[in-house]
């Protein structure tokens, strides 16, 4: 099984045994009402991300779409344009592939907003594969035991962002993905893997571009969210960081610095 984030775009690729699965986190559809109660007018970002999407499908030729959670984003009630464009979205998507959705923190009444065709997942995640094993979780609980018998555990949530700053005090936000090592000792006992190997962990960026991200190299590391980054299971220290072309920019703890 091959997991290949996709070069200039924060989706995720899975090849297995006669599928080929796009993945993506934190759409955030709907966040528009949000921003125009705080003075920002922006039109409705639902078919620029349908359109990206499709775009994806296309090329990559899947013919499964998994999204990691938060797919919309007013809670606890959603906003007209969520309940008005939603259905429609997923409808137009699933005549594509099939398509799943692991329950984010945003995504409370999302039954209400999808396709019959669409599967709705614990927030617990979802196993790809039969041997390889990939695990696949929103990341604000923490995962089902079948998850830590994986290779790798995909997850969103953080929505990671590096800083980068010149010598003139400029500075950009760059999304990023994010490999590090699960210290699963920190994990609770009952979650725990039974031999040796633990899997990695691979925090996805997120998909929209007006949402806020977890400045992973000047942020503490208390302030990123979700049980297994607050229980300090992942291993920070030794993280690797890669923006969205395939750059490698080194480990956390160097560019902290």
């Amino acid at each position: 099984m091959n997991a290949i984030p996709i070069c200039g775009s924060p989706a995720l690729l899975v090849k297995t045994k006669g599928e080929r699965v796009l993945v993506v986190a934190d759409l955030h559809l709907g966040i528009e009402s949000e921003l125009t109660k705080r003075g920002m007018a922006l039109p409705s970002q639902i078919p620029r991300a349908k359109e990206e999407l499709v775009r994806l499908m296309n090329k990559h030729q899947v013919n499964r779409l998994i999204f990691l959670g938060d797919v919309k984003h007013n809670i606890p009630i959603a906003s007209w344009r969520e309940w008005r464009e939603l259905p429609q979205f997923f409808e137009e998507l699933t005549q594509l592939a099939r398509v799943d959705i692991v329950r984010g923190n945003h995504d409370g009444g999302i039954e209400g907003m999808i396709s019959k065709n669409v599967t709705v997942h614990d927030a617990r995640g979802i196993v790809l594969g039969k041997r390889k094993r990939i695990g696949l979780m929103h990341g604000h609980t923490w995962p089902s035991p079948d998850l830590l018998d994986t290779q790798i555990i995909v997850m969103g949530h953080n929505h990671p962002v590096i800083e980068l700053r010149d010598k003139f005090g400029g500075k950009v936000i760059e999304p990023v993905w994010i490999r590090a090592g699960l210290n699963v000792k920190k994990f609770p006992k009952k979650l725990r893997p039974q031999g040796e190997d633990s899997p990695k962990l691979l925090v996805m960026p997120a998909f929209s571009k007006l949402v806020g991200g977890a400045i992973m190299n000047r942020e503490l590391p208390e302030e990123y969210i979700g049980p297994i980054f607050k229980a300090g299971a992942v291993e920070l220290e030794e993280a690797e960081a890669y923006l969205l072309d395939g750059t490698f920019l080194g480990k956390l703890a160097n560019l902290s610095k």
